[in-house]
This record gives C-alpha cells, structure tokens and sequence, in this order.
C-alpha cells in the first residue's frame, strides 16, 4: 500500500477534464501520495467538477482530503495562488493538470526534502524537456551575462536577464543537484519558504514566468535543486494565453523585466543593456534560421509592445 506524505498537491485547472482525469490517475498510482489535493478550477461548466468526484471517490486508501474551489480569478497564477491559500499541508507541490507523474515522482521529491530543511523548493525531472546546451554564440552572450563566469553546465540556470535553462533529464547526473529556478509543472515547495501571495499578484493570465518569479523568490532564502529520480512527463497543452505569439511576447517581455528588476533586484544601466540585448538575439536568431522566420515579426510586434509599456510605465 502507498504512504502519505505531508503534502497539498495544488492543481489549477480550467476546461480540460479529460486530461485532469489522465492526470489524476498518474496522482493515484503515486507509492507516496499527498494527504491533501487542493483543485482550483476556472471551467465554464460542471465537467471538470464531475472529474474531480469521480477521482475523490476512486481514490481508495490511504484517503486524502479533497478541496475544491471555484476560481475566483481566472488564470493560472491566481488560480495557483487560492490553491495555495486553502492548503493545509507544510508542502506545496506545484502541478499542472496536463502532466503525467512516474510512480516515485512525489516519494523523492519529499524524501529530498524532509532530509534537509535548507532547501525551500525542489523540481522534477521533466523527461521530455530536457537541457539543450548553448551553441557557441548563446555561450558567449551567456559569459557575457554571467560577467565572464565559465560554467560546466547551463542546466536549471538563470542567467542574465532571466535567461532559463532546463534541468538535464540524464541519469549519469548526481541524485539531487543545485537549481537557480524550478519548473511551474511539477515542484514541491516549503509552505513556509513561499512568499504570500506565491506568485505577485504582477502576473496576469495563464502567468508566463510564474514559476520563475515564484521560485525565484524563494531561492533567495533557501536553496533550490533538481531531484534526478523524480520524473514526469509534461504533455503540455497550452493555452488560450499562448495563441497569439505576438500577446505572448509582449506578456513574456515585461514578466521577465519584472522579475529582473523586482525580484532579482537588476537595476543597473549594464542590466537593462543586457535586456535589451537578449531580446535583440533572439530576434537574430529567428532571422538566420529558416525554421524560425515565420516567427520573425510576430515576436519583434510583440516586443516593440512590451518594450513600449515598459517605457511608457
């Protein structure tokens, strides 16, 4: 029989009962489960309700308490953040309804966790998204960033102006390793370490860059890190936030200006170069790839949007 383990799993939602179901039964199978799933959805009908029933009640034992709150704000930082708010549990652990978690997914992140109090946050192994090194041009500009550090590895790095990388998903890397950022989609976080609300109440919509602005928060007291064997798949969705490359520009331009200047506390003239700087290469590199063309002007409307709120506010 599976454990329980101190934890509210927090599960924002809206619209997408059929993949809440799957997701639910990742939940389930989990060989430490949560004492508490918190679910705050936003749907426009009783369909994710009627899931969210249908899970409580398949659920068997060990039991859990089941929460259910309709979304007083739509989108997913808000969503997450009333989630927050109603749990119970000293964990936290960040989901999102489209994942699929591996068995001992919960059981290492915790067992990560409980063994040490220094660490505020730990994150999954996301196998389908894993790190992809810099080629050598993004390595210069992230040695430029970095003040002329040399890294071994970009892997759940920040750098710069909020310039992310994801964890690597390989088995030959140590058990748990430092993180500077932990992924929206599946992390575990002290209650204790989040700030309230978890995510400033900056983010609007589906949230781009919640789980940065959110961990990012925390790593400034506690330590972060990836946790190898907690692993999950992230059979990401999107959403209605995301149809529109020019709004997810813009919208992804200023979270991350606030984050650099709000959270990181990246004031500087040599900050905002760097900014600036940043958005200007990838705007290049959409250029000079054949793939990346159709995107050119969608992104630069997007950022001559941002930009100009920036300067306007």
């Amino acid at each position: 029989m599976a454990s329980t383990v101190p934890v509210s799993a927090i599960v924002p939602t809206r619209n997408r009962a059929a993949m809440l179901a799957r997701f639910f039964e990742s939940l389930r199978a989990q060989t430490a489960r949560p004492a508490e799933i918190v679910v705050c959805d936003a749907s426009d009908d009783a369909s994710t309700l009627a899931t969210v029933q249908h899970a409580e009640s398949a659920w068997g034992e060990p039991a859990a308490v089941w929460r259910y709150e309709n979304a007083a704000r739509t989108g997913l930082a808000p969503q997450r953040n009333q989630a927050v708010a109603a749990a119970s549990q000293p964990y936290v652990w960040f989901l999102d309804d489209d994942v699929l978690l591996e068995p001992q997914c919960l059981e290492h992140l915790h067992a990560t966790m409980a063994a040490d109090a220094s660490i505020g946050g730990a994150t999954a192994t996301i196998t389908n998204q894993g790190y992809e090194a810099p080629g050598r041009w993004s390595t210069l500009l992230m040695r430029w960033f970095d003040h002329g550090r040399v890294r071994q590895t970009y892997a759940a790095a920040c750098v710069g102006p909020c310039c992310t990388f994801m964890p690597d998903t390989s088995h030959d890397i140590p058990p748990v390793v430092t993180a500077e950022w932990l992924i929206g989609c599946c992390s575990l976080y002290r209650k204790s370490a989040l700030h309230v609300p978890a995510v400033p109440d900056h983010f609007e919509a589906g949230g781009l860059g919640e789980d940065l602005a959110a961990s990012l928060s925390v790593g400034l007291t506690h330590r972060l890190v990836h946790v190898r064997d907690a692993r999950c798949f992230h059979d990401s969705q999107g959403g209605d936030h995301k149809r529109s490359l020019t709004r997810t520009t813009d919208q992804r331009v200023r979270n991350r200006h606030y984050i650099m200047t709000r959270i990181l506390g990246k004031d500087t003239l040599r900050d905002h170069f760097d900014f600036a700087l940043l958005h200007l290469f990838y705007l290049g590199t959409l250029l000079f790839k054949r793939s990346g063309r159709g995107q050119f002007f969608p992104v630069l409307t997007g950022c001559l949007q941002g930009f100009g709120k920036l300067l306007r506010a």
